[in-house]
Parts: structure tokens; sequence; C-alpha cells
């Protein structure tokens, strides 16, 4: 088959989209050489050693730059006159949505969450159109959908009217990068390179209002008299809409040395994050899987998150009934920061449930999808 990939997302900051990818990628010429990849790019093509596999061949868009500096213009304009030149057998949309106007190449689109379409009022309304509209369309017109979670394919199948048998659900992994085995020299040199405290909750990855964040750090606040050796340590850029202060709300907490806001790590510097902190806190209202708690949790360290979120942790961590509630986090907050040795067993019941789920098996079911379309 000559699978077609839409592989821009290599092209911008690598969050969970793109990890996805990059292991299909490594992985898949090792399942099946019946295959040939042909991947598109839209501004520059990167220079990972994975991608000068001989099974690939890589492609970079062209058109006027004011088509290719809009992902949305680029994807439905400049992409199918290179797709139907290719003359694939199938198209993979790894971003959301897919070009509508492919003729009869078959198309399989991941839609990962579809919040912008069931919560749209946190989306501005460029981004309603071009994720939630088009996404819509897409999978609507798709010969298959992979998502993340039981959730969001139910979420798929009731806004967007996609039979569940045309919905495949892949758990993501963590790479193997996060582990319980991480030199303490790297650790130090992190913690001060961000001048982190000694003992604190970490809250990380990009802030919507659907993650709480502002209900975090007002329920911290209420308990820091009484834990006075915790500190709260946020890490994200700041995405809500409609916008919150999350700086403004640290802002006390920060002044009396409680709290660090860091709109940005390095990528690399991830790991030792995670080892550092206490325990890992995110919650969601509408996410059915959040990679980062699975990396938390094969890093060692125990994860507090939502009921939603629940099943994506195999229910190893602690449970916030309702994390819109300052009080309900409050009170999951306080059982965190009082746990000695139940801290442990989360801990190792973790690190266990996470390696059941791998990459290599994330691989051979979404290969196997793509191939049965």
């Amino acid at each position: 088959m000559r699978i077609g990939v839409d592989a821009r997302c290599l092209e911008w900051g690598r969050g969970g989209v793109a990890r996805y990818l990059i292991n299909m990628l490594k992985i898949w010429p090792n399942i099946s050489s019946e295959h040939k990849f042909i991947l598109y790019f839209q501004n520059f093509i990167p220079d990972d050693s994975f991608l000068k596999n001989p099974f690939f061949e890589l492609r970079l868009l062209k058109g006027p730059s004011f088509l290719r500096s809009h992902r949305i213009l680029a994807e439905q304009i400049l992409m199918p006159l290179q797709i139907k030149k290719d003359m694939l057998d199938i198209f993979f949309a790894t971003w959301y949505s897919a070009p509508l106007s492919i003729g009869k190449i078959k198309t399989v689109v991941a839609a990962w969450d579809i919040s912008y379409s069931t919560n749209p009022d946190h989306y501005n309304w460029i981004h309603r159109i071009s994720l939630g509209f088009f996404s819509r369309k897409a999978c609507l017109k798709s010969n298959g959908v992979i998502t993340c979670s039981k959730f969001d394919a139910e979420q798929i199948a009731k806004y967007y009217l996609v039979p569940l048998n045309k919905i495949c659900t892949v758990a993501l992994a963590a790479d193997k990068r996060f582990n319980t085995s991480l030199d303490m020299t790297k650790i130090r040199d992190v913690n001060k390179k961000y001048n982190l405290p000694s003992n604190f909750i970490l809250s990380m990855g990009v802030i919507h209002n659907r993650r709480n964040v502002d209900v975090i750090i007002k329920s911290f606040n209420l308990l820091k008299d009484d834990y006075k050796t915790f500190s709260l340590v946020v890490v994200g850029r700041n995405s809500t809409n409609p916008k919150i202060d999350i700086e403004g709300l640290m802002k006390d907490l920060i002044k009396e040395k409680r709290a660090v806001y860091i709109p940005w790590i390095d990528d690399n510097d991830l790991p030792s994050i995670y080892h550092a902190s206490r325990f890992y806190i995110c919650t969601s209202t509408v996410d059915g899987e959040t990679l980062m708690l699975k990396e938390a949790m094969q890093s060692g360290t125990p994860v507090i998150t939502s009921r939603l979120l629940k099943d994506t942790i195999g229910g190893n961590g602690l449970i916030i009934n309702n994390p819109e509630n300052i009080s309900s986090t409050s009170k999951t907050l306080k059982i965190a920061m009082d746990m000695t040795h139940e801290r442990k067993r989360l801990i190792k019941d973790g690190v266990i449930w996470t390696k059941r789920i791998t990459w290599d098996r994330v691989a051979k079911k979404s290969l196997a999808f793509l191939e049965s379309r």
C-alpha cells in the first residue's frame, strides 16, 4: 500500500500528537515491508534521523507563502494537489482534520479529542472553524477515525454521528525516556535551572479552561498555611479562553516563595521535572486521555486526576470527584500531602500498569486499522 501521512505536526511544537506520530514512523517499517509511506510537510522537513528510512518518501508542499503560512489553507488547497499526484491507497490525517477534496482516495482521520466542538466557548472563532468545522466534515467523510479513549470515541459518535464501528481507539503510551532511573545530577541541574522548590506538587501541560488549573491554584492556596513544606509548580502556556489570569492568581504564592510559574520548559527537561515532583496533577472535564499522566506514572511519580481520566491511569492515582470545585480539589490535595506509605504503593502500581501500554502495541493496532479500511 502507498500510505500518505500528514506529518506537519513534526514541524510544530512536539506535543502528544507528534509523539504518537514519531513512534509510529519508527515502528511501522519494522512491522511490514509491504508499505511505502509518503510524508507531507508544510514549510520545512525536519532533520530527524528516523525520517531517512528508505520506506519513506518526503514531500514539501508547494505554493504561495500566504497559503503555506496557514495550516487549514495548506491542508485544503495545497495538500490535495500533491496527494492526487502521489497515487495513494489511503491518506492518514494525524491532526484532527483532512483535505476534503482528494477524490476517491480513502482517508483515516485522527481526532484525539473534539473539545473544540463540545466546548466551543473555550476557543476563538478561527479555531472553531479550522478545528471544529473541518474536523467534523473530515470525520464524517472518512473511512475511519482513530482516537485515544473510549470517552473520546463516544463523543465523536455523538457529536459527529460517526458510527462506533468506524472508530479505532488506541491507548497512548509514554516514551521509554520516562522511567524510574535518572541521574540525580541531572535532576539537581534542572531544579536549579528553573529555580524549583524542594517539595512540590506539579501541574504541567498547555493550560486550557477545561483543565481547571485556576481551581488547583485556589485549592492549594487554602492549604498552604497548614502544609508549609509544600509548594506548587505550574508549567504551561496559558491558552485559556475566556482568559484566566494564571499569573495573577499565583502572584501572592510566588511572592511568598510557595509557588513557581513557568510558561515553557525544554522538552529534554520533562523527565527530571516529573522526578523532582512529589505528585503530578492534571484534571479535565473534557479530555478522555492525557499522555502526561502516563509519563509521570512511568517516571515513578504518583498522580492526581479527575474521574473522567480515571481509566487512562488504570485507577492508579488519587481521584478528584469534582475538579471544577475548590473544596473537592483541596480535599484530594490534602490527602496527597498527608501521604507517606500509601504513596509508595501508588508509585509501584503506576509503574507496573504503564508497562502494559507500549508504542509497539499502538503501532500494530493503528497500522492494522489503516490496512482494514
